[in-house]
């Protein structure tokens, strides 16, 4: 069951981007620290997980390294993009 939360107020600290992760079923709500980087001095863009919610409850400790590089790839990307 897919859950949706409102994200259009500003709900979280200004520095920290919302990202909606898919994978499957699941869906997670998760909150990013996301720098652009420079493309001109050969910076890549990053994004690094702050928190993630599965029905209102925070889970980012409960998830394994490589799901969260995930979130963490697909973010930026998406970020980068908009």
């Amino acid at each position: 069951m897919k859950t949706h939360t409102d994200i259009s107020g500003p709900q979280w600290p200004q520095h920290i981007w919302p990202y909606t992760y898919t994978h499957g079923d699941i869906e997670l709500l998760c909150f990013v620290d996301f720098e652009p980087g420079d493309r001109s001095v050969g910076l890549a863009a990053n994004a690094w997980l702050v928190h993630a919610y599965a029905g209102g409850v925070d889970v980012v400790e409960l998830l394994k390294d490589d799901i969260i590089k995930d979130i963490e790839e697909e973010a930026a990307c998406s970020l980068l993009s908009d």
